[in-house]
């Protein structure tokens, strides 16, 4: 995680367009990127994007109006590079964003960029005649899905993923049919009675309703502050407040996968805090 690729020139289309209808028929033709997620990360996303359209056109205005999003779009910080530079997140303090971003992302060997510029993100926008906001506002949004994850508490196992869905729903609502996915992704994937998993999707699409935009919210900024306290600035309730009998837990796994493993930033931060308590007894 400590390099990173050659750039691309910056994306250029001044008569670009944002894209706010739903396409069907692209999406029923990403059908093979289902059958194996793994190889065909091209494929889920564009789905993913037939299917999200009008979200996304929606979130893009929310951001363009509001105050940090405003700023956000005159200064286009290159959030990305910020994140792909390993060095400087092992300079956060213990119990910041960026420490506990950095410790979710090393323990699951991620890729802040998730789908890769060049192959996958830039053909999809030059087909779709993307504008060149919407363009760099989709790659900020892509990069702070894990962001969802590590100020939720959601886990990287396929429960987590379907419950953060529902948070990042109720933060695009109305979020129509990607929405309506989640609620039967919760039923079907395996772990708890669908009941309980049902009950936990639409309490984060709560949670995700009563925050504040994290997609306008200055991230660069906020990397060195208090997980806790970024929290209360952005309106995140707790998981034990959202969650008060937890989610669930699961096995199942995408084909090609390997099973996640397991992150808690709670348990993380005991055992850094303990290893400096054992450090400083050491100390004569």
């Amino acid at each position: 995680m400590t390099g990173s690729p050659d750039p691309l020139p910056p994306y250029r289309n001044p008569g670009g367009v944002v894209p706010d209808q739903r396409s069907w028929r692209t999406f029923l033709a990403c059908w093979r990127g289902f059958a194996n997620t793994s190889k065909n990360y091209g494929q889920v996303y564009e789905a993913f994007l037939a299917l999200a359209a009008p979200s996304a056109a929606r979130q893009f205005y929310q951001v363009r109006a509001h105050p940090n999003g405003r700023k956000l779009f005159r200064e286009r910080p290159d959030l990305l590079s910020i994140l792909r530079d390993d060095d400087y997140l092992a300079t956060m303090p213990v119990g910041s964003v960026g420490h506990a971003y950095r410790s979710y992302m090393r323990t699951n060997d991620l890729d802040p960029g998730v789908y890769d510029e060049a192959t996958i993100f830039r053909p999809i926008a030059e087909k779709n005649n993307w504008s060149e906001d919407f363009y760099w506002l989709m790659r900020r949004t892509t990069t702070l899905h894990d962001f969802s994850h590590i100020m939720g508490g959601y886990p990287t196992d396929v429960a987590g993923e379907v419950v953060n869905i529902g948070f990042q729903c109720g933060q695009i609502e109305p979020a129509g049919p990607l929405e309506k996915v989640g609620y039967v992704l919760a039923a079907l994937v395996p772990g708890a009675p669908v009941r309980h998993k049902v009950r936990a999707y639409r309490q984060a699409v709560e949670r995700g309703r009563r925050a504040d935009l994290l997609a306008a919210a200055p991230w660069e900024e906020l990397l060195d502050k208090p997980i806790e306290e970024v929290a209360e600035l952005l309106g995140i309730a707790t998981k034990e407040e959202t969650h008060p009998d937890g989610i669930w837990r699961t096995k199942a796994k995408p084909l090609g996968f390997s099973q996640p493993k397991h992150w808690d930033y709670d348990e993380v931060l005991a055992d850094e805090r303990r290893r400096e308590a054992d450090d400083t007894k050491s100390i004569p």
